[in-house]
């Protein structure tokens, strides 16, 4: 078994990057509520998930990022999603979930409408 590990870029004190890599299922799930819980806990409160990578999101993934929104919008900010491939798309239409999260296509235009 293959340790999951989330890159992460913070950006000024508000923002911070995560890019969960190819996958975002059962298997490390909640290695990403822990890493985004971290973060809000930090004083991070705009949270960009980067999913330039990712080919495969499984509900439990979707459950990850949903399960910890309303701390960050609670705060004042929030979770924005960006670069989202065409497959993880599909996933977010079925769910019925674009309109309920902040998308952005790529984290340079999150960083511009969040940045400090």
């Amino acid at each position: 078994m293959t340790e999951w590990t989330v890159n992460q870029q913070t950006i000024g004190e508000k923002i911070v990057v995560f890019n969960p890599g190819k996958t975002l299922d059962n298997s490390n799930a909640h290695q990403m509520v822990e890493a985004i819980t971290e973060a809000q806990n930090r004083g991070y409160v705009f949270i960009i998930v980067d999913m330039s990578d990712l080919e495969f999101l499984a509900s439990a993934g979707v459950g990850s990022i949903l399960g910890t929104v309303e701390i960050s919008r609670e705060a004042g900010g929030d979770i924005i999603l960006c670069s989202i491939q065409d497959t993880v798309q599909h996933v977010l239409n079925v769910l019925d979930l674009t309109d309920y999260f902040t998308i952005t296509k790529d984290p340079a235009e999150a960083i511009a409408k969040y940045g400090e």
